[in-house]
């Protein structure tokens, strides 16, 4: 069969010109296809999968398989392309606040580098961005503040810059939610997520260690 990842629609600037490189994916693919069964290679089928295109597109017309990839969790980045809303996203990290610069408008929280990855955002003003604050609502988070993205990251650290309002609201020892710029990255650092319902999921690479850990216990 024929396989194939449509990268390049994560570099757009709108949900049509994903929509137009993936309708060109699906052509050409097709054009190959009845190339290689007019040579007699039967059956062939097609598997396509970009989590832009699989979230905005409106046909799948001759694909045999769709990879959705990150449309579980989603992200900012998937954000900013127009695949997904900010309250989509379905997968972020919980950093204390450790310190706050009213003087500056900033804060440092207990995050960084390790826990986020070194993913970025350029936003209007030039600036790399490497995740959006919020904070806790009740039974999920509030929206990705833009007054209060992470413009800097050391290993286990990062600085948010915050206008006043937000500084006002936030106290040392507070729990900020930080929206991941790439959750596919952010994801794959813990060992364990935690449901916004306390249940603890651990990631599939650790099993082996854990069921020789039940083992010896």
């Amino acid at each position: 069969g024929l396989l194939t990842h449509s990268g390049h629609t994560y570099h757009v600037k709108s949900v049509e010109e994903i929509r137009i490189l993936h309708n060109d994916s699906l052509l050409k693919l097709r054009a190959v296809r009845k190339r290689l069964m007019d040579e007699g290679i039967r059956p062939c089928g097609i598997s396509i999968g970009d989590t832009p295109s699989c979230s905005v597109a409106d046909s799948f017309a001759g694909a045999d398989e769709i990879r959705p990839g990150n449309f579980v969790f989603y992200d900012l980045t998937m954000s900013q392309l127009g695949a997904c809303r900010d309250e989509d996203i379905a997968v972020s990290v919980a950093c204390p606040l450790v310190a706050k610069y009213d003087a500056w408008n900033q804060a440092v929280i207990y995050g960084g580098a390790v826990h986020l990855s070194k993913e970025f955002l350029v936003d209007e003003r030039g600036r790399k961005i490497y995740g959006y604050a919020a904070f806790p609502a009740d039974a999920s988070w509030g929206a990705a503040e833009r007054r209060a993205p992470v413009i800097s990251l050391s290993q286990e650290h990062g600085l948010i810059e915050m206008n006043d309002s937000f500084l006002r609201e936030a106290k040392v020892g507070d729990l900020l939610i930080i929206l991941p710029v790439h959750s596919c990255l952010t994801s794959d650092l813990y060992r364990f997520y935690l449901t916004l319902e306390g249940k603890k999921i651990t990631i599939e690479k650790d099993r082996a260690a854990l069921e020789l850990q039940r083992a010896n216990a």
